[in-house]
């Protein structure tokens, strides 16, 4: 498993190398498909979480530079699946875009191949938006500050739960890769997005959770949640003091999230380019960068070869990291 942590960080690295707005491509080139009605931009996560927040960050700039509205679509539900299912049926004619995340792009044909309505292969995509850090992060009313503490809380009490956004998001396989790698067992609730996690976290409803970093800083600095590591190599500027699962014992961990902007199968080159050129210029939009590092998010900004490169390749980690914890569906 150490092996299977190591994957992310030379990939991410990758990424940033490519810089934001580093998409290969002419003006004339980017200006070739202009849309004349509203593009809709679907979100399989419930309104507020980081996801949501991205695209909401990115909506005003985008829909400037393709000169049409931009409609941001909440398809909340199966972790990201319904959303991804709804973008993989809908018409490739540039009209209806998705965010998309590890889980529903790159986790659940993995998990189950035989029953998901779409495969990987149905998909187009255009760029690779951001990553970010996620968080351990566990009720204000769990007599735990550490890691250290809350392994040992949890060897001596049954039946603790811990909540994600649904099964096979990349908050689920992380928090399963680092309890097999911890040595301990939890009961898994998954949820309909982020949002209703925290509220039940806040609640003492369950024990713990790994949520991006972009929602649970602020919790954490206000004392509504307990942050006890971060899943990343290095620790964050937004939560300086909150130690990585390397710090806490779990070598070489280092599992980032990152977030995508893909289009339905076949999806022409000529769309592509045009997206993928008015994402890199939101990106690179001071206020849209000032608002990224205040959600502790790196904007990426690679070219659609490059995004697939990686995602061909965290596949192939996600497939090993399923097969080593014997990760299935609930």
């Amino acid at each position: 498993m150490e092996k299977l942590a190591k994957w992310m960080g030379p990939l991410v690295r990758g990424m940033m190398l490519i810089g934001v707005g580093a998409a290969a491509m002419t003006s004339a080139q980017a200006q070739e498909w202009k849309p004349t009605k509203p593009v809709r931009l679907l979100v399989g996560f419930a309104p507020g979480g980081s996801a949501d927040l991205l695209a909401r960050l990115v909506q005003a700039p985008l829909s400037e530079s393709l000169g049409v509205p931009v409609v941001v679509e909440n398809v909340p539900g199966a972790g990201g699946n319904i959303a991804a299912d709804k973008l993989a049926k809908s018409p490739a004619d540039g009209y209806t875009i998705g965010m998309g995340a590890a889980g529903a792009m790159a986790v659940t044909h993995l998990l189950n191949p035989k029953g998901t309505p779409y495969k990987a292969e149905d998909f187009t995509p255009v760029v690779m938006l951001a990553t970010q850090p996620n968080v351990v992060i566990v009720s204000p009313t769990l007599p735990v500050k550490t890691m250290a503490e809350f392994v040992a809380y949890v060897k001596r009490t049954p039946q603790v739960t811990y909540g994600t956004a649904g099964v096979g998001t990349s908050n689920h396989l992380i928090a399963e890769t680092m309890l097999h790698r911890l040595g301990i067992d939890m009961v898994h609730a998954p949820y309909k997005g982020a949002t209703p996690v925290i509220t039940d976290l806040m609640g003492g409803h369950i024990a713990m959770t790994v949520d991006n970093i972009t929602t649970a800083a602020a919790l954490a600095r206000t004392g509504k949640v307990k942050a006890l590591a971060v899943t990343s190599s290095k620790r964050s500027p937004l939560l300086p003091d909150v130690p990585t699962l390397a710090e806490s014992g779990l070598k070489d961990f280092n599992m980032p999230t990152w977030q995508g902007i893909f289009g339905p199968k076949d999806l022409p080159k000529a769309i592509v380019t045009r997206y993928n050129q008015a994402l890199a210029n939101a990106l690179a939009n001071p206020e849209v960068k000032k608002k990224m590092a205040e959600f502790g998010s790196e904007p990426v900004g690679d070219t659609p070869e490059h995004f697939a490169s990686f995602l061909a390749q965290d596949r192939k980690m996600w497939a090993d990291v399923i097969k080593s914890a014997k990760i299935t569906l609930e």
